[in-house]
């Protein structure tokens, strides 16, 4: 009996980095924060529980689908020396690429990516024909981005369009997609691109250039790439008063944006390495899901 709920446990643990699970739930807050921003106040019950679902589904599914895509390069980069993350990666739970280290089936892999996918698709379709529209354009980019892996560094521009339009979807389950919603999704492609992409590439930037892959760090460098996930980092930060949050919830995000991006932004400048890339990464994913939590408690102190 040990034996088997050992094995179960590492079944669920590998099928949970599949999905970079941590990242795919913290991902659910940016929907959300768009729905709150575009109705100035909580959807109905009915939208937030059918939205949570259809999210996480999403999500979950986007994350895994990377991971099928990429596997044989993963695995390649597996073979050429690539480590687990030292300390706290927010990526990995347990292992890197366990599909690629052959944990998991591709057969599997594909099933649960397919249902995960029809999931959401329903829950979007039901949200509105807008949602499912904004959700199979983002599947598209996120396979585009990947076929885009070996060819140029501005593939980040493809990540970052593809989780602006998963957030706007939530936008688009509760208002009419306008000016301010445009805005919301350049603030999270910003984030996606200086926040995340740029940085985890330049923590992978040793493996990833053994292997061939494109990135701003393999191109052009440490530093460069540095700089790029910083500067684009300060945008995103800087752009954060046009979303359109309260006065209390802006100034509460602003604070929160000096703590995860402009510090370790500044940080990563001074000292350009995988290391301080991963710790930037670790703390810049944590930005929408905090700015939610500063606009719900607004929200709570304006109801009070």
């Amino acid at each position: 009996m040990p034996r088997a709920a050992s094995r179960t446990t590492r079944f669920a643990a590998a099928v949970f980095d599949l999905s970079r699970g941590r990242q795919a739930l913290l991902s659910v807050a940016q929907p959300g924060l768009a729905a709150i921003l575009a109705l100035g106040g909580l959807p109905s019950w009915r939208t937030v529980a059918i939205g949570l679902v259809a999210a996480t589904a999403g999500f979950l599914a986007v994350f895994s689908l990377n991971d099928v895509l990429d596997r044989e390069v993963d695995a390649r980069s597996l073979r050429a020396g690539k480590a687990e993350v030292e300390g706290y990666d927010i990526d990995t739970a347990f292992e890197r690429h366990p599909l690629a280290r052959g944990d998991l089936s591709l057969l599997f892999s594909l099933t649960w990516v397919l249902g995960l996918a029809a999931l959401a698709a329903a829950g979007a379709w039901m949200l509105g024909p807008i949602c499912l529209l904004l959700f199979m354009g983002a599947v598209a980019l996120e396979v585009l981005y990947c076929a885009l892996r070996s060819v140029t560094y501005w593939k980040t521009v493809v990540s970052g369009a593809m989780v602006g339009v998963g957030g706007v979807a939530g936008w688009a389950a509760v208002a009419p997609l306008g000016w301010r919603a445009l805005s919301f999704f350049v603030f999270l492609a910003l984030w996606e691109i200086g926040g995340r992409n740029i940085a985890n590439d330049l923590a992978d930037v040793a493996s990833d250039g053994r292997v061939g892959i494109r990135t701003v760090a393999t191109t052009h460098g440490n530093a460069a790439a540095a700089r790029a996930a910083a500067t684009v980092g300060v945008a995103t930060v800087a752009w954060l008063p046009l979303v359109g949050l309260p006065a209390l919830a802006l100034v509460v995000g602003l604070a929160l944006g000096v703590w995860s991006i402009l510090r370790p932004a500044l940080l990563l400048v001074r000292t350009p390495t995988s290391a301080q890339a991963g710790s930037y990464f670790n703390r810049a994913s944590l930005f929408p899901a905090l700015v939610l939590l500063a606009e719900l408690a607004a929200l709570a102190v304006a109801g009070a």
